[in-house]
């Protein structure tokens, strides 16, 4: 499934994230400068890569952190010079003809070979969209970065929720959490999407959401699946929603109050509209490997 979300690649919870890379040993600028700094283990080891000329377009280079991967995908031969849709091309195919081998389930990709290297973003979509759409795992195209906030009227909801919690909720914190949200959102919660007003209640068993034309329930054990889904880092309201017809729209803007998640912009391959959806807001953690002294780390994962 591939989806567009507006956010930084870095902030991404995906499996594995896709650095882009020149073939000379240099991440000086862009997303590579950024994986250099965060990274200083793996730029060690692409520079060695470099040095043993082992890594060219059409060439690509996994680094299995702890906690999260990074594909190294070559756009370009030299630092001063282009990419060429080409190369872009051929790094692609050796994607598709590797991943499931490697073990890749859900990656998160630049637009490449655009900005610093020069390439017209709208000659690069087609080519990504061409080979990326049609595999069978989770695949992000972070496009742009597009900050979404909470209504003006809602955003003292989570800042007062952020203070009576020391640490990340569990799930008995998160349902005690619900009520308060729609407490402090009194008569100005409203979905977020529609703008239509919302209502809602919990009574420690069940949650109800209302329109002024229809109403949703929802369990126990569909609170705990909307619970779980949210802990793999990345909700969309057909997630949210999947207990009652129609109702993530609703679902997203009564957990968008709470204090550690943030509201994101995504688009489905193939739809014309944007939505909605929810990420976890936590700090980017380091990516170094599990243990820096292992040579698999230090030779390429395919070639």
């Amino acid at each position: 499934m591939l989806i567009y979300r507006r956010t930084s690649l870095l902030e991404s919870s995906a499996q594995t994230l896709v650095n882009t890379v020149n073939c000379v040993g240099v991440m000086g600028k862009g997303i590579a400068k950024e994986f250099r700094d965060r990274e200083p283990q793996m730029y060690a080891a692409y520079r060695r890569i470099c040095e043993q000329k082992l890594l060219r377009p059409g060439k690509l280079w996994l680094w299995k952190g702890s906690t999260q991967w990074v594909l190294n995908f070559p756009t370009k031969d030299h630092w001063r010079n282009p990419s060429k849709l080409e190369w872009i091309e051929q790094g692609l195919q050796r994607f598709v003809s590797g991943f499931s081998e490697l073990g890749i389930r859900e990656i998160s990709f630049p637009r490449l070979g655009c900005g610093n290297g020069g390439l017209n973003w709208d000659n690069v979509q087609p080519v990504m969209e061409h080979y990326l759409a049609p595999l069978k795992i989770q695949i992000f195209i972070h496009d742009f970065d597009k900050k979404i906030g909470l209504p003006e009227h809602l955003e003292h909801v989570p800042s007062i929720l952020a203070g009576e919690i020391d640490t990340a909720p569990s799930y008995t914190e998160f349902l005690s959490m619900l009520p308060r949200a729609i407490e402090l959102a009194g008569p100005n919660f409203i979905d977020l999407s529609s703008h239509e007003r919302l209502s809602a209640e919990y009574d420690g068993t069940e949650l109800r959401l209302s329109t002024p034309n229809v109403e949703w329930a929802f369990d126990a054990e569909d609170l705990w699946g909307i619970w779980v889904s949210l802990q793999k880092g990345f909700l969309t309201q057909e997630k949210a929603g999947w207990a009652a017809f129609e109702s993530g729209s609703a679902l997203i803007s009564l957990l968008a109050l709470l204090p550690f998640v943030r509201l994101i912009e995504i688009q489905r391959f193939g739809d014309a509209a944007s939505e909605l959806a929810l990420e976890l807001a936590q700090p980017a953690t380091s990516i170094a490997p599990a243990d820096a002294q292992s040579t698999e780390q230090m030779t390429l994962q395919w070639h």
